[in-house]
């Protein structure tokens, strides 16, 4: 924020956009913004960027109708706050039967890439998985706490209990399906100013948990070539947050939202700057993508200015 206000940027904190303005022609023209106490304000400019995620940006797409626009802005082609798409995730921990001593540091120490790709993904999702960094000092300590362990034997537990655990979770590629989508509340739910807020509908399809199922297998498969004992699956879905679709990317606006500048096809001075642009999800992070895209969205910002 310090080297965009240093190259003249202005930032106005506590801003809560509502609305975006489109003229008949197509053009935005405003943003519509509320402070905390709800006033209102109008900004205008030449060219505009939504950069508030998967959920808040098509929401607000949503929310700006006009009679030029019934269906909101941007959303010709009926994709906007569709194809909403995560990472879902299962896990597994056990006692591998040697010290590991896992969680050194903040990056992950390895994960298992080997599940990307193949002919199966014609029968079930594709997957990462990935070995924790997280320490489980804490964890460990409660439960032999619970037990009644106590004095020199649970500082002994303790140490050889932290440095034995594994745990291993993952990334299931989730396909982009319209029936998973964000909708601006019409008859409830509003935040303090006023502003409806995003209800989700979002499933997990058969193409998903089928991969879990395997994904179950190759957990006791790890678990026994580690030696593994106590070990417990946890084979309930957990987000893992990479938001992905309800914007996305596409050559024909009759079903896609964004260009491959991350312009939406109906407003040549709109841009999505977002994980909302994803089309797939594939089976790992999208950060890097994001960033990529980002500082391609900034180059073609630049040159148009």
């Amino acid at each position: 924020m310090e080297k965009a206000e240093q190259a003249d940027a202005k930032l106005i904190p506590q801003a809560v956009v509502y609305r975006v303005e489109a003229d008949n022609k197509g053009l935005i023209n405003a943003v519509h913004y509320k402070d905390p106490n709800g006033n209102s304000t109008r900004v205008t400019d030449k060219l505009f960027v939504l950069a508030a995620n998967g959920i808040e940006t098509p929401k607000l797409m949503l929310m700006s109708t006009s009679d030029k626009f019934l269906h909101g802005l941007g959303n010709s082609s009926d994709q906007v706050g569709r194809n909403l798409m995560d990472h879902p995730g299962t896990g597994v921990s056990f006692l591998a039967n040697e010290p590991l001593w896992l969680g050194r540091g903040p990056m992950e120490m390895t994960s298992i890439v080997n599940f990307r790709d193949g002919a199966f993904r014609s029968d079930y999702a594709a997957k990462k998985l990935h070995f924790s960094n997280g320490v489980p000092t804490m964890s460990v300590t409660a439960d032999l706490l619970k037990k009644g362990v106590t004095g020199a034997e649970l500082d002994r537990q303790i140490r050889d209990r932290a440095s034995r655990t594994m745990i291993i979770n993952s990334f299931h590629e989730h396909l982009a399906e319209p029936q998973n989508r964000i909708v601006p509340s019409a008859d409830h739910n509003k935040d303090s100013l006023g502003i409806p807020q995003p209800e989700i509908y979002y499933s997990i399809n058969d193409y998903v948990k089928k991969s879990t199922a395997n994904t179950h297998e190759l957990y006791g498969q790890i678990a026994a070539l580690f030696g593994g004992t106590e070990i417990a699956f946890d084979d309930t879905f957990a987000q893992n947050n990479p938001i992905m679709g309800t914007t996305i990317m596409g050559s024909d606006p009759a079903n896609s939202v964004v260009d491959a500048d991350c312009r939406t096809h109906d407003h040549s001075n709109l841009f999505l700057a977002s994980s909302a642009v994803m089309p797939t999800a594939a089976s790992v992070n999208c950060t890097l993508t994001i960033a990529a895209l980002s500082l391609k969205l900034a180059d073609k910002l630049k040159r148009e200015i």
